[in-house]
């Protein structure tokens, strides 16, 4: 019988290179080198394709220990994925994957008299959003639009969604982390819990960087609420919040999130969506004011080449007058009466007539139109593939004073590019997607689409904004993090980063050192 199990090993083994042979037999889970592997994991959402040299299945944190320790030993960068959903090319790394959703797929525990529940990193949003309806409760900034994430990445980017302006962002839902950090040992971060052994070493050298550099911080804060480009660091009180804050929205590159506590809400299962036209969009930043007194929930903005390409692909399911913009308001509830007096008292307040108002009747449609590959494969449909679309521009936020300005900045540049776009987004945040088609087979598709990405970042960077409300900074925005944070700042984020990591193995080159030329060398292999 053990004849056969060290056959069995060495049959597992046999595949992998000799550089990785001893790390895959100290591991529980599993490595793997395959060639169908190693390019299944090359890409994600993104234009990108980023060759690892392995990827591994850890079934537990010593696994993910013993990965920390040959990484260091080899000075091999690490990168956490999830279902490979970035569209920034944020699961993509050249070392070694560690992939998590093969054994961190648990819900830990449930606690119903504190309203928490407690989840590997793995656990897809899908998974755990049905679970918990089926118990009446909820998360209710985890929406359908974000089903194939799992809740270790949303934490990992700090996504806004259409919800954020009313709920908050994830991070306000986090109760606790738990984190393998750079020496292999895990912690559990949470108020009441005294940091020890090497996340000590952290804390303690973190809150001088923070204290003497809080001018800089101050200055630099993003005046957008739900902004995530580069490291949360505007909250410079001292205790387990402030590393909450740095890891939430850190992209894996200060340490390995394991599990995630999360507080829970009641669910409400009813909803009542209505669709505002709008050919002025002057109006709109008075309509968005309208829809958050009277309590909407959720909060959608989108132009007439998104409404024009679901009426292309799905007739008849999404209310169209031919407007500019629409803007689809939504309340939830739990009594179907109480629902339909708010909606029917947000209708009256619009003031607006009969024909620059819709009821959207399919309601399962809102969470369809809101996933952020919906409109990304409407447009891909459009051309054939012969185009892809370019989702740099899709995590734009903006101060809510800045946010008509800005879309129509953007509407103006895009629509003088010649190309096919859409403009869309989360508008209670302050949120725009704008998605635009380009060729890769282009002679000058390098020099256009380096154009595009910094005449979008100047204007962001005009409008006080950030880059990365949704999909976080990954390879494709970590290289213009300089248009929205100066050099003083960017200091403050290495600092930080070596801080917690100063082997520099966590996700490189992520957050504070990607070059354009790195992503448009990766670009270019398409």
């Amino acid at each position: 019988m053990a004849e056969q199990s060290m056959r069995s090993v060495s049959s597992l083994l046999s595949g992998i290179p000799p550089l990785f042979t001893k790390l895959a037999s100290s591991l529980q889970g599993e490595l793997d080198c395959s060639k169908q592997c190693l390019e299944s994991h090359s890409t994600d959402g993104s234009p990108l394709y980023v060759r690892p040299q392995a990827v591994t299945y850890p079934k537990n944190a010593t696994d993910i220990k013993q990965i920390l320790s040959f990484a260091k030993e080899y000075s091999m960068p690490i990168t956490v994925r999830g279902y490979g959903t970035s569209r920034t090319g944020g699961a993509l790394g050249e070392g070694i994957i560690i992939d998590m959703t093969r054994y961190f797929t648990h819900i830990r525990q449930v606690n119903m008299l504190e309203h928490t529940i407690t989840v590997d990193a793995g656990v897809s949003v899908k998974t755990l959003r049905e679970k918990l309806h089926s118990w009446h409760m909820d998360v209710p900034v985890l929406t359908g639009a974000d089903a194939t994430s799992t809740i270790g990445a949303l934490v990992a980017t700090k996504s806004a969604t259409p919800s954020t302006f009313h709920h908050g962002t994830i991070r306000e839902w986090i109760e606790a982390l738990t984190v393998v950090v750079d020496s292999g040992e895990e912690h559990r971060i949470a108020d009441g819990i005294t940091p020890s052994g090497r996340l000590l070493g952290i804390y303690q050298n973190i809150f001088p960087i923070l204290s003497e550099e809080a001018p800089i911080l101050r200055a630099a804060k993003p005046e957008a609420a739900d902004d995530a480009t580069g490291y949360c660091l505007w909250n410079t009180s001292i205790g387990p919040r402030q590393l909450l804050d740095e890891l939430t929205g850190s992209e894996g590159t200060l340490g390995i999130l394991t599990s995630i506590t999360l507080r829970l809400a009641p669910h409400k299962p009813l909803s009542h969506s209505i669709a505002i036209f709008i050919n002025d969009v002057s109006k709109l930043r008075t309509l968005i004011d309208i829809a958050k007194h009277h309590n909407a929930e959720h909060i959608f903005l989108y132009d007439k080449t998104f409404s024009d390409l679901t009426e292309k692909y799905h007739p008849g399911k999404l209310p169209q007058r031919g407007a500019q913009y629409a803007l689809l308001v939504t309340h939830y509830g739990t009594d179907p009466d109480q629902l339909h007096n708010t909606s029917r008292t947000f209708v009256r307040a619009l003031a607006l007539p009969e024909t620059e108002i819709s009821t959207l009747e399919d309601q399962n449609l809102l969470e369809h139109i809101t996933d952020h590959t919906y409109i990304q494969t409407l447009l891909q449909g459009y051309t054939g593939g012969a185009q892809i679309p370019i989702t740099f521009g899709d995590g734009i936020i903006v101060p809510q004073q800045k946010y008509v300005e800005t879309l129509e900045k953007l509407d103006t540049y895009l629509g003088s590019t010649g190309r096919l776009y859409t403009l869309s987004g989360n508008a209670g945040s302050g949120h725009i997607s704008a998605i635009t088609l380009f060729d890769p087979k282009s002679p000058s598709y390098e020099k256009d689409l380096t154009l595009y990405t910094e005449t979008i970042s100047k204007l962001v960077a005009q409008s006080k904004g950030g880059l990365s409300a949704v999909g976080g900074d990954g390879l494709l925005r970590s290289a213009y993090l300089p248009y929205i944070f100066n050099e003083a700042t960017l200091a403050v984020f290495r600092k930080i980063k070596h801080a917690w990591d100063p082997h520099g193995i966590l996700n490189p080159p992520k957050k504070i050192s990607t070059s354009s030329d790195y992503v448009h060398k990766h670009i270019a292999r398409l």
